[in-house]
């Protein structure tokens, strides 16, 4: 005699593959959408982004190119640490004072400074030591203070932007900061490989550790311009794009006139 099992004692019968995968491909297609919904929502928000996703490819650049700099470029592998202290040092001098003085004159104008100083001192570095170490320096203390600002006033505005967009954004909170969180996470990873493309198309040889290699004319060019050239030019288009930043601008004049 042949026993049948209830059909509820029966053992699940296993998910089908295309099942599965649906299931695993819904909740990305959620998660683009959503981004794309905050991005079209507000304006603010999509220019604050853009513009903090260059700057953070542009920071990450620089200190991904810094001991490439002082390897082939001032020769002093070693100096390498000095200039990694002087850009991040001021950060715990310049920070407090970027915010009194956003107390004054905003933060977009803060901000819009400390982009233009990151740039000049990027600008600043393309000497290498044909005028000595002390303005290699100075131009690398000037890239720390701007980068306390790039580093502070994006982030305090943040909660602005989502306040002006209205109660109904604000119940969207996670997904303004989840966006954001993804925009510092891609520029962070982008600007170190922005700056191996620099060095792939100067034909740049690696080596490995204790081997001397000679490189080319056109792979020392590439160094040097990967390093203060390109990161000048990108902290640039992060300048103009914050330019259309208008929030704290209307803020400031709406404080005058009440």
């Amino acid at each position: 005699m042949v026993h049948v099992l209830p059909r509820a004692l029966l053992p699940p019968r296993p998910a089908a593959p295309a099942a599965t995968g649906e299931r695993r491909a819904r909740p990305v297609r959620d998660t683009l959408a959503d981004v794309r919904s905050v991005l079209r929502a507000n304006p603010h928000f999509r220019v604050l982004a853009a513009a903090y996703l260059l700057a953070s490819t542009t920071t990450h650049l620089v200190l991904a190119g810094l001991p490439y700099y002082t390897r082939y470029e001032l020769g002093r592998p070693g100096f390498t640490t000095v200039l990694m202290a002087a850009f991040v040092a001021p950060a715990l001098i310049a920070t407090p004072l970027w915010f009194r003085l956003s107390r004054r004159a905003g933060k977009q104008r803060c901000l819009l400074a400390a982009q233009a100083g990151f740039a000049l001192g990027a600008l600043g570095l393309a000497a290498g030591d044909r005028v000595g170490l002390a303005p290699v320096v100075a131009a690398t203390l000037l890239l720390g203070v701007s980068f306390a600002g790039i580093q502070l006033f994006p982030f305090s505005m943040v909660p602005d932007a989502i306040r002006e967009a209205g109660s109904g954004e604000l119940a969207r909170t996670g997904s303004y900061l989840g966006v954001w969180t993804a925009t510092e996470a891609i520029g962070s990873a982008a600007g170190p490989y922005v700056y191996a493309g620099a060095l792939a198309l100067g034909g740049f040889v690696a080596s490995r550790a204790g081997d001397q290699v000679t490189q080319s004319p056109a792979a020392h060019s590439a160094i040097l311009t990967g390093f203060t050239v390109v990161p000048a030019a990108l902290m640039a288009l992060s300048l103009l794009l914050q330019l259309r930043y208008r929030l704290d601008a209307r803020a400031r004049s709406g404080r005058t006139a009440g």
